[in-house]
């Protein structure tokens, strides 16, 4: 809708980044749709400057901006076109409780856009988790050759959420509007410790350092339904008011870390691309191959012949095998023997894929 900012340009440079073919074309659309306004929001008031706009759709990369005006949008106007309804169930909770019609004025908009547009490939932001995930449903119910990509949300350094409103917050009430994002990062980690989250106490919190909350659920990511927050992944999303600028944020709530399975052929690349990735998440590496490398070490050690299923399987009795985290490689302990170096040789490399195929050592 205009009043682009650093999380646009991220976007922009995602969707240049997944260009199809050396013919594909990113297009910015920039249209403030009315629709989704209620009779006491700010559309008069929503930032509109369409020179800054291109200046930085450009430098991020699009290769054109479209701004379309009202009438080309929707002849005759607004009130005069087909409205579409976005499924009750997806905008009975967060912004869709509180704003009535503004998630139908998105959807109707979006169908225009869309038919004027026909992409191939549609990049949202993720901060507006509610409309990413009422636009999916949209395409998939209409039908629409669309893939869609979600981008997470963009912070300034800061960490407040990037929003074309916040130009609207003074000093004073940046920094308090601060509040939200800690807020919703220190409840991630309570969850993630298993400590009780008090959704009730949190609100209080959030007012008494002077925010007016308009909402503060957890909800299901896909069905957008009301959860407990002892499911192992929800949503916990907030809108509030900092003066008279209305924010959004949300995080995502998990009993415990992700798990992530990365597979593909020997010397592919498996090992550096996932330990680079749980850097990036702060997760956990467990390198499988390390594993499997260790015991066929032990194999060879043994002097078994590593085609020997019977003999292989016997050694495996009473095998205790250590992983120890590291900065780099995690240390590989196999029966007290320090062996990560040793299984990366000629030798072991020659023999683990007999190891790993058998029955006995997976």
């Amino acid at each position: 809708m205009g009043g682009l900012h650093n999380g646009h340009s991220q976007l922009i440079q995602t969707a240049k980044s997944s260009n199809l073919n050396d013919r594909s074309v990113v297009l910015v659309s920039v249209f403030v749709n009315p629709l989704q306004f209620g009779p006491k929001e700010d559309y008069n008031n929503y930032p509109r400057n369409i020179d800054q706009d291109i200046a930085i759709a450009s430098k991020a990369g699009a290769n054109a901006i479209w701004a379309p005006s009202i009438n080309e949008i929707f002849p005759g106007g607004p009130d005069n076109t087909f409205k579409v309804q976005a499924p009750k169930k997806l905008q009975s909770q967060l912004c869709g409780s509180v704003r009535s019609g503004h998630f139908d004025g998105v959807a109707t908009v979006m169908l225009h856009l869309l038919k004027h547009v026909q992409p191939s490939f549609l990049v949202l932001g993720e901060k507006d988790w509610q409309q990413l995930v009422i636009l999916r449903q949209l395409i998939k119910d209409f039908g629409l050759p669309i893939k869609i990509r979600g981008v997470a949300t963009v912070r300034d350094e800061d960490g407040l959420a990037c929003s074309s409103r916040n130009q609207f917050l003074s000093p004073k009430e940046r920094n308090i509007s601060l509040a939200l994002p800690k807020t919703l990062a220190k409840a991630a980690q309570q969850v993630l410790k298993r400590e009780r989250l008090d959704l009730q106490e949190m609100r209080c919190s959030l007012e008494q350092k002077g925010l007016q909350v308009d909402y503060l659920e957890v909800v299901d990511p896909h069905k957008l339904q009301p959860r407990q927050t002892n499911q192992h992944f929800s949503l916990l999303a907030a809108a509030v008011r900092c003066g008279s600028t209305r924010l959004i944020d949300h995080t995502f709530l998990m009993t415990h870390k992700p798990i992530v399975a990365i597979d593909g052929p020997a010397g592919a690349g498996k090992s550096t691309v996932t330990r680079a990735f749980a850097k990036k998440l702060g997760l956990l590496y467990l390198d499988t191959g390390a594993m499997y490398r260790a015991v066929a070490w032990l194999i060879n050690e043994k002097r078994i012949n590593p085609k020997d299923e019977v003999a292989v399987k016997q050694a495996l009795k009473g095998l205790e095998l250590v992983l120890q985290p590291s900065k780099d490689n995690p240390k590989v302990i196999i029966n007290g023997n320090q062996v990560t170096d040793a299984i990366r040789s000629p030798k072991i490399t020659s023999i683990v894929s007999l190891i790993a195929a058998q029955k006995a050592v997976r």
